[in-house]
């Protein structure tokens, strides 16, 4: 569901300390390795690996792609995994993508969770991308954004989204979806892409 499970800002702010293997005891770092972060082919393909390879994962998973020049692969739980424990140095700029896993019987789970936007303020992120199933979602923040100015933006869309489904009588659907498809409405400098 989220990609900072709870966590807040903790975690380890000088990466070079940081070794696959550290755990946090939810969230584990599997493997660290070097990446040309200004090779667009390189970063899109592994982008694209990590969609092939856990789309419908029983488990979070996390890939940080960092100006720091490395990768780091992460493993969670199935409702968090924790990309704070890189650090928040190895943070700054990334490049993200995680999944969330799909639920028995659909085809694709929801998108991008309240705390997974709030993570990308708190930490200053890059472009976010999301695989769940057939879902290919992404985001980004194209200006400085408050934390409060996020929520508020988010609460305004969820209630445009209520009246939607009362309107319409819709039962079953995704809604953190709706939402995301509705905040830029109330918020300006961010874009959600439906598709990737």
């Amino acid at each position: 569901m989220t990609r900072a499970a709870g966590s807040g800002i903790i975690g380890v702010e000088n990466n070079s300390s940081v070794e696959a293997g550290d755990t946090d005891g939810m969230t584990t770092i599997t493997e660290i390795k070097p990446i040309d972060f200004n090779d667009k082919a390189a970063i899109q393909k592994e982008i694209d690996d990590f969609a092939e390879k856990y789309a419908y994962a029983e488990v979070e998973h996390a890939l940080e792609l960092s100006p720091d020049g490395n990768m780091y692969k992460l493993i969670g739980m199935k409702n968090g995994v924790d990309s704070a424990l890189i650090g928040k140095k190895a943070l700054i700029g990334s490049i993200g993508t995680h999944n969330h896993p799909v639920p028995k019987g659909d085809i694709m789970g929801d998108s991008f969770s309240k705390q997974d936007l709030t993570f990308a303020i708190n930490y200053n992120l890059g472009k976010q991308y999301l695989i769940s199933g057939k879902r290919r979602n992404a985001f980004e923040f194209t200006q400085n954004i408050t934390e409060n100015e996020l929520l508020e933006a988010w609460e305004n869309a969820k209630s445009d989204m209520r009246e939607k489904m009362y309107i319409d009588d819709i039962e079953n659907f995704h809604g953190q979806f709706e939402i995301l498809k509705r905040i830029n409405k109330y918020l300006k400098g961010f874009e959600f892409y439906e598709n990737f």
